[in-house]
């Protein structure tokens, strides 16, 4: 697995409610056993909008894990708040196993931004599974016809480019940001509920630019409906058909640290969660991602598997957030500071970690 790994990186970090009776004997029976094996249906909560990135995901990896737990994994969107609404909703439920998260880029966004004050490392399992791209596009009539235009344009009439993304503080704002701090523009940044519909705004007219990903661009650029501007690879992709897909690394050189960036898709279970449950989910997580159906949804949007688990995906999710957390407070858009969450400074991550109050993962 470690092997498989290294190969798709080449290509790229509430009150519970009280449980009723049957809730609180099913987590005892599956600590009783070796392997646990749900018994009825599953309910997976995502939390961006159907047709995007982490949608399209969950729903073709839940098909698979499904197949592997002997119960259907069904899908619901609870959208809002960068994801907050369905992580609250979930953190509420009971632990057995029976209600999951699907989330992207293990909700880091949750503490700088102020919407949810659970942590990833400490109240989540979080369970890695693929990764996407930054891509910006255009209407093919826009007078924008290149990235190095979009800058001209955005410094010469400051805050008044539109770019639709995944909400101040999300994924797809932060790659954009990176990149207007980079280059020394300034943008106006228009939220939607994730990638999908940020997508359709730009298709609509709504914004100039569409900020998203190559997952949700890819089958417009293809159609003659969007003309790609840069993807936040470090290097160019080349689609069949359509050609040559440009890095910003080679537009905005300054990028190149960060590069390449993009969507993490994930899994999350509470991490009172008893060990068979998260053992049983990590093993269908795994069979789930070498199906055919997921193999071949991810040839189709540019995306590569990637699976992270345990004190791995603890550490990503950790590092994840002390990056984001000091490049907003340095946007000016942290709504809690590094210091108030008790993140150390990037370079003095390795240092930090573990942190005192941290408690080693029970999947390994």
């Amino acid at each position: 697995m470690e092997n498989n790994r290294r190969t798709f990186l080449k290509y790229t970090g509430a009150t519970v409610l009280a449980p009723t009776l049957p809730q609180i004997l099913r987590p005892n029976t599956a600590l009783a056993q070796e392997d646990w094996k749900p018994t009825h249906s599953i309910r997976m909560f995502i939390q961006f909008a159907a047709g995007g990135g982490t949608d399209v995901n969950l729903r073709t990896l839940a098909k698979g894990m499904g197949e592997a737990l002997g119960q259907s994994v069904n899908c619901i969107n609870m959208t809002g708040a960068l994801g907050s609404i369905a992580a609250t909703h979930v953190y509420n439920q009971p632990s057995d196993g029976y209600t999951l998260l699907g989330a992207a880029d293990f909700s880091r966004y949750f503490r700088i931004s102020d919407v949810n004050k659970t942590i990833a490392w400490k109240d989540w399992q979080y369970f890695q599974f693929a990764v996407s791209l930054a891509s910006w596009s255009v209407l093919p009539s826009s007078p924008i016809k290149s990235f190095e235009d979009l800058i001209k344009m955005a410094k010469a009439k400051p805050d008044t480019i539109k770019v639709s993304t995944d909400g101040k503080g999300g994924l797809w704002a932060e790659a954009m940001a990176i990149v207007a701090d980079a280059a020394g523009f300034t943008f106006k940044n228009i939220p939607y509920d994730g990638g999908a519909p940020a997508t359709l705004a730009c298709l609509q007219g709504e914004v100039e630019v569409a900020g998203s990903g190559v997952h949700e661009q890819v089958e417009f650029i293809r159609a003659g409906k969007l003309r790609n501007l840069a993807t936040f690879s470090n290097v160019d992709i080349e689609i069949p058909g359509v050609g040559v897909l440009k890095s910003i690394t080679g537009i905005v050189p300054a990028t190149k640290p960060f590069a390449p960036f993009g969507g993490m898709y994930n899994v999350a279970l509470k991490r009172d969660t008893p060990k068979p449950i998260l053992m049983a989910y990590k093993k269908a997580i795994v069979q789930g991602i070498e199906t055919s159906d997921f193999q071949e949804m991810l040839e189709k949007r540019y995306m590569k598997k990637q699976f992270v688990s345990s004190a791995e995906a603890d550490k990503k999710a950790a590092r994840l957030e002390c990056g984001s957390a000091w490049l907003y407070q340095k946007l000016g858009i942290a709504k809690n500071s590094p210091e108030s969450l008790g993140l150390p400074k990037p370079e003095d991550f390795d240092k930090w970690w573990p942190p005192k109050d941290y408690k080693p993962s029970m999947v390994d």
